[in-house]
C-alpha cells in the first residue's frame, strides 16, 4: 500500500473512532438527563453468572456478570448486569442502583459509567490518530515515524 493509501485509510479509521466517541458523548448526555428522574439507592452484589468465552488468542476465559440486589418499596429485587468483567466480582460489594419510579427500570450506575468510558476512549484514540495523520500529511512528522 502506498504512503497516501495508508494515510487515507488511517484518516478514515480515525474518523470512525471519533464518531464512536461522539456517540458515547450523546449516550452520556441522554443518560444524565434520564438520571435526573431516577432514584439513586444502594444495592449490593449478591451473585454472578459466569460465561465461558474464547479470547483473541483462542484461549477459553471466564467473563463474570454481577447480579445486584436492592430494596425498592419494601420489596427485594435483583438486577443482572449487562456488563461483563474478567475478574470475579466481590460478593457483598456496595453499588449504586438507579431506579426509574415510572417504569421500575433499574441500572447499576457503575456499569453505565464504565460502558460510557469505553466509548469516550475510542473517541480520544480517534482524535489523536487523526492529528498524527494530519501532521504526517503536512510534513511535520516523517512518514516512517508513522509506520515504524
Amino acid at each position: 500500500m502506498s504512503q497516501n493509501g495508508i494515510l487515507i485509510f488511517s484518516g478514515v479509521v480515525s474518523i470512525l473512532f471519533i464518531l464512536v466517541g461522539i456517540y458515547g458523548i450523546q449516550q452520556k448526555k441522554k443518560f444524565s438527563k434520564r438520571m435526573q428522574a431516577m432514584h439513586k439507592i444502594t444495592g449490593v452484589i449478591v451473585d454472578f453468572d459466569v460465561v465461558q468465552h474464547r479470547n483473541d488468542d483462542n484461549m477459553m476465559e471466564d467473563l463474570y456478570f454481577p447480579i445486584y440486589e436492592y430494596d425498592w418499596g419494601g420489596i427485594k429485587k435483583r438486577l443482572k448486569s449487562n456488563s461483563s468483567r474478567q475478574a470475579e466480582p466481590s460478593i457483598g460489594k456496595t453499588v449504586h442502583i438507579l431506579v426509574d419510579p415510572q417504569t421500575q427500570d433499574a441500572v447499576c450506575l457503575e456499569d453505565e459509567k464504565s460502558s460510557q468510558l469505553v466509548l469516550l476512549i475510542f473517541g480520544a484514540i480517534g482524535v489523536v490518530t487523526l492529528v498524527l495523520v494530519i501532521l504526517v500529511k503536512a510534513g511535520i512528522l516523517p512518514f516512517f515515524w508513522w509506520c515504524s
